[in-house]
């Protein structure tokens, strides 16, 4: 957002009377701790595009080369997602450890099946295993052959690396989630950039200060 354009808003602000109870909350709501008060400059002027994934041809060429690399033929794929889905009830039924135990059964079978390890991953992170979730998300990372696999393994663990504290590596992993189309990602990955956060914090003193002549 330009100086200008700040300039042409304060002037459109009315001189007298103090601010609305209402605008009050309002501008408390965007900027209040429970959004991290940072709100990308292109979100708020509505100008904010999602990634054409269908541009990445490098992404569609490592699927390619992982398919090449690490075949699974329909038959076998079949029976592993069939344990795969077992295990996924079995851990949401309350069992964690017994779910994590069938996925290691799957990944036994084939190595390079990545949705196991994205879903053992999960069940790790429940049992606040955050070493071993990262360990698996990736191997999910390394032998994805879908887009889909591949986004939500780089948003899993963007999730763990942001809790550990390290915005950088969090940053890039919700960057290359939202490549891949995760939807969670495409919302976190902007407020993540660490330019995008000052910006935000920029404008939403500006706006404070918009709502509330005088306030410095």
């Amino acid at each position: 957002m330009s100086s200008s354009n700040l300039n042409n808003k304060q002037q459109q602000q009315p001189s007298s009377g103090p601010a609305s109870s209402h605008d009050l909350n309002l501008v408390d709501v965007l900027f209040s701790s429970a959004l991290d008060g940072e709100f990308v400059r292109d979100q708020i002027a509505g100008t904010y595009k999602k990634y054409d994934h269908a541009s990445d041809s490098q992404t569609a060429d490592s699927f390619e080369a992982n398919k090449a690399m690490f075949p699974i033929d329909s038959a076998h794929l079949l029976k592993l997602r069939s344990g795969e889905i077992q295990a996924i009830r079995t851990a949401e039924s309350g069992d964690l450890q017994a779910g994590i135990d069938q996925l290691s059964q799957v990944i036994s079978d084939c190595p390079h099946y990545a949705s196991a390890y994205n879903n053992r991953a999960q069940a790790y992170r429940l049992q606040n295993n955050d070493a071993q979730a990262l360990a698996d998300l990736d191997q999910a990372i390394r032998y994805a052959q879908d887009r889909t696999t591949l986004g939500q393994a780089f948003t899993q663990k963007a999730i763990i690396l942001r809790a550990q504290g390290d915005q950088d590596a969090a940053y890039y992993n919700f960057s290359q989630g939202a490549k891949c189309g995760n939807e969670v990602a495409q919302m976190a990955a902007p407020k993540e950039n660490p330019y995008a956060k000052l910006c935000g914090r920029m404008v939403a003193e500006a706006m404070r200060q918009l709502v509330v002549p005088g306030n410095k």
